[in-house]
């Protein structure tokens, strides 16, 4: 098997543009006679005759201009590649890309983006709002850095970092009889008519077997992807719902009411990260102010 020798063609490059050996090697910073070796080494290893040796003088053959034009087009195409991957590490070093569940891109994120654009001014930012599943494929298919979702811990084809957990909350009407209570608990929401998110979340699935636990079978008369339309919802009296508490808290102004939900269910925020890709200077940076900013909230 031949193997392709790179300081061959770097001497053969040399010599076709000085026209001689000895100024070959002075432009490579070698000897004359290393230059002559590399060539006869290359013509050996090929079974070509690349120059024509007349009196001192050397001349190239048809082989050679032949050899030189495929070179200097290789070396077009790497010189390319090399301007691409200085663009693609450019736009890496300047470019954020975040992929965010619904609620969290409205009520978590825009302060933590306010604070590193403050830091990073010329950084140019992306935010990309979906479901936990949607989240993990950005973040897989390398179409976001850093990815914020609802998720257990054994997702594959991305890293799965945890955050400071919070708790599912209880909102209810303002005035609703349940609003006496400290804490509601399953079978304080027997036939209550129940406005929950969508049945792919990892939270209904968690809260669906509380119910499960209890001997309760829940009155769901609404599901939707985003909890944000469900406090609305309540707030007009159709039902109670049981959410995350960092969505309930921003809609405490509507007629709503707020109580802790018993049994305990962690609402787990995840880090979704890329799995092989290493992460971006501007991705650390708001990475340590998301969780400078968490960890301050607790």
């Amino acid at each position: 098997m031949l193997r392709f020798n790179l300081r061959q063609i770097e001497a053969f490059r040399a010599v076709i543009s000085a026209g001689n050996m000895t100024q070959a090697g002075e432009v490579l910073g070698i000897t004359q006679p290393a230059i002559s070796r590399l060539i006869r080494d290359l013509e050996e290893e090929y079974g070509l005759q690349l120059f024509v040796r007349k009196a001192g003088r050397i001349e190239p053959t048809k082989d050679a201009f032949a050899l030189h034009a495929e070179v200097e087009r290789c070396y077009g195409e790497l010189e390319q590649m090399v301007k691409f991957a200085t663009d693609l590490g450019s736009f890496r070093r300047k470019r954020l890309r975040i992929a965010s569940i619904v609620g969290h891109s409205y009520f978590l994120l825009p302060e933590i983006i306010k604070l590193f654009h403050a830091q990073c001014p010329d950084v140019t930012i992306s935010l990309f709002s979906g479901t936990s599943p949607q989240v993990v494929e950005h973040i897989e298919r390398g179409q976001s850095d850093i990815g914020l979702a609802l998720l257990p811990l054994d997702v594959h084809g991305v890293t799965i970092q945890e955050m400071p957990e919070t708790c599912l909350v209880t909102v209810l009407p303002k005035g609703h009889a349940l609003c006496a209570l400290d804490e509601i608990k399953p079978g304080d929401l027997a036939d209550v008519p129940l406005l929950l998110i969508s049945e792919s979340s990892l939270m209904r699935k968690r809260l669906l077997q509380a119910f499960k636990d209890a001997a309760v079978a829940p009155n769901v008369i609404l599901d939707s992807t985003y909890t944000g339309p469900i406090c609305s919802l309540v707030a007009s009296g159709m039902g109670v719902s049981i959410m995350d508490v960092l969505t309930a808290r921003a809609y405490a102004d509507l007629e709503i009411e707020i109580r802790p939900f018993a049994p305990n269910i962690p609402c787990e925020l995840k880090l979704v990260l890329p799995a092989t890709q290493a992460l971006s200077q501007p991705a650390k940076i708001f990475l340590d102010i998301l969780r400078a900013t968490r960890h301050a909230e607790e």
